[in-house]
């Protein structure tokens, strides 16, 4: 007997935001509680996908933003295979960062349409539902600072400040082509927003 399609689940937001604390919680959940389920991230470990991280860690030379916008989607295109094999196997995958990134990041550039990002990604596989966590600019900044990581070329305020307001700009065009966006207070303590996921996926 077939098994199952898996859900695949995405969570996004800024810099700080709390996307992979939450990533993890949600996958450590499924464990728990006997479910199959499959944890990975954006940009992958790829051979692109490990390029992608040395430009945005200043390792390698700065990379125009339309440039960006088609690694990433060639990233995503072959990290796509791997979400439907594992949704195929009846497990659910839980992203960390995807589309909506790309859509919000690389259109910091004016010249570059979200509709552009959006068709360069249109045969990328499908979330099921996609976790905005909603964290004003200077609380990611403060939790940034207090990660003390080596912060990516985007960690400024001027920046996150305009990708923010891509988010928000972005959403509904984004819901229209890769589906639902439900957005959560992600100023919350993690416990609380991982219960607020948790939830809503019980609905």
């Amino acid at each position: 007997m077939t098994p199952q399609s898996g859900r695949f689940i995405v969570f996004e937001g800024l810099d700080g935001a709390g996307t992979t604390t939450q990533s993890a919680q949600l996958q450590a959940y499924f464990t728990q509680n006997g479910a199959m389920s499959f944890a990975t991230f954006e940009p992958t470990g790829s051979a692109i996908g490990s390029f992608i991280r040395r430009v945005l860690s200043g390792d390698e030379a700065k990379v125009p933003e339309r440039a960006m916008a088609l690694l990433f989607a060639a990233d995503r295109l072959d990290h796509s295979q791997l979400v439907r094999e594992q949704l195929d196997a009846g497990r659910d995958v839980v992203c960390d960062r995807y589309v909506f990134s790309s859509m919000a990041y690389q259109t910091l550039d004016t010249a570059i349409p979200a509709e552009w990002v959006v068709a360069i990604n249109e045969e990328c596989a499908t979330p099921d539902v996609t976790f905005f966590l909603d964290v004003p600019v200077n609380v990611c900044l403060e939790r940034l600072k207090a990660r003390g990581d080596a912060p990516s070329v985007y960690e400024k305020r001027e920046l996150l400040d305009r990708i923010a307001a891509n988010y928000q700009t972005l959403s509904g065009l984004y819901e229209r082509h890769f589906g639902p966006l439900v957005t959560i207070d992600g100023t919350r303590p993690a416990a609380e927003v991982f219960e607020a996921v948790v939830e809503h996926l019980s609905k």
